[in-house]
């Protein structure tokens, strides 16, 4: 019995890993059915925030779900090990997500504060210049849901009316609501983890302290952006569930 549970605790160990390790790399990967606009997938899209968060989020709980399962094991209780395992992954995500990743590489990486805001000002330029990119891909898609969800509303009541084929739309409007809240998480988490490593840099020089007001500026265009972003995404969310056909 001994040897069958110990069996059993290490495939469930071998299991998370690899689930966790496919959710980390693919993000959504795992959800089948309609597919979303390719407009936000393909491409440059297709790495453009798309990961970053959810490798976080992965390792995070796969070493919390790995210390949960070990408790139940050496408990000897196979129950244990299975809930330890769900409430450690969970709180290993938690943990992963409040780690200041970006501050602490770039505390390993740099041995200066010079050298620190050089990068921060190469990463923020970066993602500007990705967001901008994004941005545009998603005001077209949101821009053409919009159009879809009120014909939709407009004919729905209608005799006649193809149910399937505005069943098919809304699926469609959904899988690319679903990508872009998940494309916007990643912008966010970013943002986040550039305003902790801003506040973190202790500035002596004249030079420094100039540099870091300016990435302060720049860090602050690139937040707006997004929440101006997610403001537009959260308008067709919103259009979206003011509509059911039955």
């Amino acid at each position: 019995m001994a040897n069958k549970f110990k069996r059993s605790s290490t495939c469930l160990l071998v299991s998370l890993t690899l689930l966790l390790s496919g959710c980390a790399n693919t993000g959504s990967s795992l959800l089948s059915g309609t597919k979303p606009d390719p407009r936000l997938t393909s491409g440059e899209q297709s790495t453009f925030f798309s990961s970053s968060a959810a490798q976080g989020c992965g390792m995070g709980a796969l070493a919390g779900a790995g210390i949960g399962a070990l408790a139940g094991s050496l408990a000897g209780d196979s129950k244990k090990a299975l809930v330890g395992a769900a409430a450690g992954g969970a709180a290993g995500c938690a943990a992963g997500l409040a780690t200041n990743y970006y501050l602490d590489s770039l505390k390993k990486d740099y041995a200066t504060t010079a050298d620190r805001l050089q990068a921060m000002d190469k990463d923020i330029s970066k993602d500007t210049t990705d967001l901008a990119k994004t941005s545009a891909a998603m005001k077209e898609v949101i821009r053409d849901n919009h159009a879809t969800l009120a014909k939709i509303s407009l004919q729905k009541d209608n005799a006649g009316f193809d149910k399937a084929s505005a069943n098919k739309e809304l699926a469609q409007v959904d899988a690319n609501i679903s990508v872009m809240k998940d494309k916007i998480k990643v912008m966010k988490d970013k943002s986040s983890g550039y305003q902790v490593a801003l506040q973190q840099q202790k500035t002596t020089t004249a030079t420094d302290k100039s540099k870091l007001k300016t990435l302060n500026t720049e860090y602050t265009q690139l937040n707006n952006q997004i929440t101006a972003l997610e403001s537009e995404a959260n308008g067709l969310y919103s259009q979206r569930q003011a509509i059911s056909l039955g």
